[in-house]
């Protein structure tokens, strides 16, 4: 057998003595001892070397996140025969949609010959979709000059959403818009030098934009966001991405906030949850009472992954909380209304006698304080309009002599402290309102006939307006934004706007957009 090394250790001689022979069960043969051999004297150690350096870790490289795919959609089926056309030839002109959403405006010389243009309203495919869509044609028309694309968003497609643009989709099914659109003014623009079928959108929504809901009752909001990019093939156009709430695009999300109160609170309502990696959302509670300030507004602040022009993003969704037990009755305690309004109309047509063309845009406000003189079961309120601006274009001419008429005027709202021009009926029983009024401006009236324009004496334009039979359901603050039938010289209907014209033009009914609100002080 032979021997084991000497040296070895205590803790590993059961161990080697398997290795060397010995195993349980056995009884090993015994070993004579070895001749003791002196050691020989130690070498000299060497010289310690320079210690090596060490290699230094890699840091390792962050997951790029995936480029987003560009949003292929179908192409949006009609929803209804073409509402809009204008014949528009080598001097340019204007077509606006129904709504007073989206204006196409021809420059001169865009078109060498006259061209027939149509609006006619599709399904909205677009990624980030706000409002109506339309299909602008004859469809592939190119003009030799851009052609500019003006987009006046509604509250409800401004609710909740920032930096809207006006994108359009192209062969490929993909949808784009320029780089240099801009949103300013409540107008949003861009320029073409197509026709196609147009949206507006939004890169970051918070949905929904706006919501009703009772006391104590919930409204979960969730954080959308809907990229874009440059597009290398098109340059000056960005592509536009599919929309994500899912995680897959990275949210830093800074805060959340009721009026203005991080969390919310028991006055105005409180939000519950947080980002867990996968979404941004938050549910809000409403309160037990009414709060002061209603709608209530459910803001987030974050940073917006494809907008770093103008840092943190806020997004502001309005929700109204109402209680349809509290009645009317309070509003015999309030004495005074704060209001704002905007109106915007604009007409063109004719008849044998002639033809005219008809814009009016006005953004004013104003108070109404309650009339003492109200009768019972009902609160009055009456005032005018004193601050803003009021905007007035209109053009007349004749078809059987060489007599045209121009009304212009740009300023703040005519005042007359002795005749309201604002009046609000409450009526306590059916909690119903009547809204009705007049906004007038001080314009100039300039008439040419044969050559010769002499200026008419002072007078005022405007629009007037009512609003019938308006639901309380519970609210403290009242308002909305719709389209209203516009009559020249009629008043058949029981809401309408009506434009204060030179002429009237039996049988034409347009529409106009009319937004208001009254809150009590």
């Amino acid at each position: 057998m032979r021997p084991c090394p000497s040296l070895i250790s205590t803790l590993l001689a059961a161990t080697l003595l398997q290795a060397c022979g010995g195993g349980e069960g056995e009884t090993p043969t015994p070993t004579p001892a070895p001749t003791q051999v002196p050691a020989p004297a130690p070498s000299p150690a060497p010289a310690p070397g320079p210690a090596p350096t060490p290699t230094p870790t890699p840091t390792p490289m962050p997951v790029p996140m995936p480029m987003p795919v560009p949003a292929v959609t179908a192409v949006g089926a009609p929803l209804g025969a073409v509402v809009a056309s204008a014949r528009i030839g080598a001097a340019g002109g204007r077509l606006d949609a129904p709504d007073y959403g989206l204006a196409i405006i021809v420059p001169p010389d865009a078109f060498d010959a006259e061209q027939l243009l149509t609006l006619q309203p599709i399904e909205n495919k677009a990624p980030g979709a706000r409002g109506a869509a339309w299909r602008v044609g004859p469809e592939g028309l190119q003009a030799k000059r851009p052609i500019a694309l003006e987009w006046q968003p509604s509250a409800a497609e401004r609710n909740g959403a920032r930096h809207l643009r006006i994108a359009t989709q192209g062969a490929d099914g993909v949808w784009r818009s320029a780089a240099s659109s801009r949103d300013a003014d409540g107008l949003v623009r861009s320029t073409s030098t197509h026709f196609s079928d147009w949206s507006l959108v939004a890169g970051a929504q918070l949905r929904p934009g706006a919501a009703e809901l009772g006391l104590q009752q919930t409204q979960l909001l969730t954080v959308q966001i809907c990229g874009r990019g440059d597009d290398a093939a098109l340059p000056g156009q960005q592509l536009h991405f599919a929309c994500h709430e899912d995680g897959r695009i990275p949210l830093a999300t800074e805060a959340w906030s009721v009026n203005g109160v991080a969390g919310g609170n028991s006055g105005v309502g409180t939000l519950s949850g947080s980002d867990d990696g996968q979404r941004s959302q938050r549910s809000y509670r409403a309160p037990a009472a009414l709060p002061a300030l209603n709608p209530v507004a459910v803001s987030v602040r974050f940073d917006d992954p494809f907008d770093s022009v103008d840092g943190p993003t806020e997004l502001v969704a309005h929700l109204t909380v109402i209680d349809p037990q509290a009645g009317c009755d309070w509003l015999q305690g309030v004495n005074t209304l704060s209001l704002e309004l905007q109106q915007d109309y604009r007409w063109a047509g004719g008849d044998a006698e002639g033809s005219a063309r008809y814009e009016h845009r006005a953004r004013v406000a104003g108070t109404l304080r309650r009339d003492p003189l109200s009768p019972v079961g009902s609160v009055w309120f009456s005032g005018s309009a004193q601050t803003g601006s009021v905007g007035v274009d209109q053009f007349y001419s004749s078809t059987h002599a060489p007599d045209t008429i121009q009304v212009m005027a740009l300023g703040t709202p005519w005042v007359d402290p002795n005749v309201p021009l604002l009046r609000a009926f409450f009526n306590l029983h059916t909690c119903k309102m009547d809204f009705i009024g007049y906004v007038p401006v001080a314009a100039r009236h300039l008439r040419t006939f044969q050559g010769v324009t002499q200026e008419m004496d002072a007078k005022l334009s405007g629009l007037s307006f009512r609003i019938a039979d308006y639901a309380l359901a519970g609210r403290r603050a009242f308002g909305q934004e719709r389209l209203l039938p516009a009559l020249l010289g009629e008043r058949d209907r029981a809401e309408w706007v009506d434009p204060e014209s030179h002429r009237e033009f039996p049988g034409v009914v347009g529409s106009a957009r009319l937004r208001w609100s009254l809150r009590p002080q």
